[in-house]
């Protein structure tokens, strides 16, 4: 009995020192995951301009390509003005007695993120930037639900409202920077979301505006796809 309780209070002595050790450590800056983080943000705006961009526009008529291409372009202007406006504090700042459903807006214009600001072990502000590629292409994703169906500014309206009272509490709730377990149960991610509302414009909008007058027919012409050189 008295060896084994030598051998708990060695391994107490030599466990307890190094716990410590960790719980005051400093987070450091390692330079591959910086560049990784950096490759795999290219690699995701890429997703969206120009790949999803293309895609759809190679879903939809010629003279509508054009269209489809500044609706994914507009989108990526937008989100990224609201997310380093607001979005960024609202998603993953801390909201204090409101943290559960929104992160407040102490990170408002990215307020205390410094070229030296350390998140994990990449800077800030990298961090900022590969998680706003998201907030881009996530909305951008619905566009395949009103192609040649919705206006321009109707578009801009939906995508900004779309993205500041769904994409960005969900966000804050399912990344666990607030929210309560049952929260985090109820949404895994914001695609889920994106799907829905897809779903719901295709079946507000599930006639072309162009459906009238010269191109009356158009529904009863073959499918001709567009594509991309």
């Amino acid at each position: 009995m008295k060896s084994i309780r030598a051998l708990v209070a060695a391994a107490a002595a030599l466990v307890l020192p190094l716990a410590a050790h960790a719980a005051d450590a400093q987070p450091t800056l390692n330079a591959a995951d910086t560049a990784w983080m950096l490759t795999s943000t290219a690699l995701v705006l890429f997703m969206t301009l120009p790949g999803l961009a293309l895609f759809y526009g190679g879903l939809v008529r010629t003279k509508n390509v054009l269209s489809v291409l500044m609706q994914c372009f507009a989108i990526a202007a937008v989100a990224s003005v609201v997310w380093v406006l607001f979005g960024y504090a609202v998603a993953f700042g801390d909201g204090g007695v409101q943290n559960a459903w929104w992160g407040g807006l102490g990170k408002a214009l990215l307020a205390g993120i410094g070229v030296n600001t350390v998140k994990g072990t990449i800077p800030e502000t990298v961090f900022v930037m590969f998680q706003m590629t998201f907030a881009i292409i996530t909305p951008a994703l619905v566009v395949g639900g009103f192609a040649e169906r919705m206006k321009f500014s109707a578009m801009l309206l939906f995508s900004l409202l779309w993205l500041v009272f769904v994409y960005l509490p969900v966000c804050h709730c399912a990344t666990g920077y607030g929210a309560t377990a049952g929260c985090r149960r109820w949404v895994c991610s914001t695609l889920p979301e994106a799907r829905w509302c897809t779903l719901m414009l295709a079946s507000q909008h599930w006639l072309r505006r162009s459906c009238s007058g010269a191109d009356a027919d158009f529904l009863k012409q073959p499918w001709r796809r567009t594509t991309s050189p």
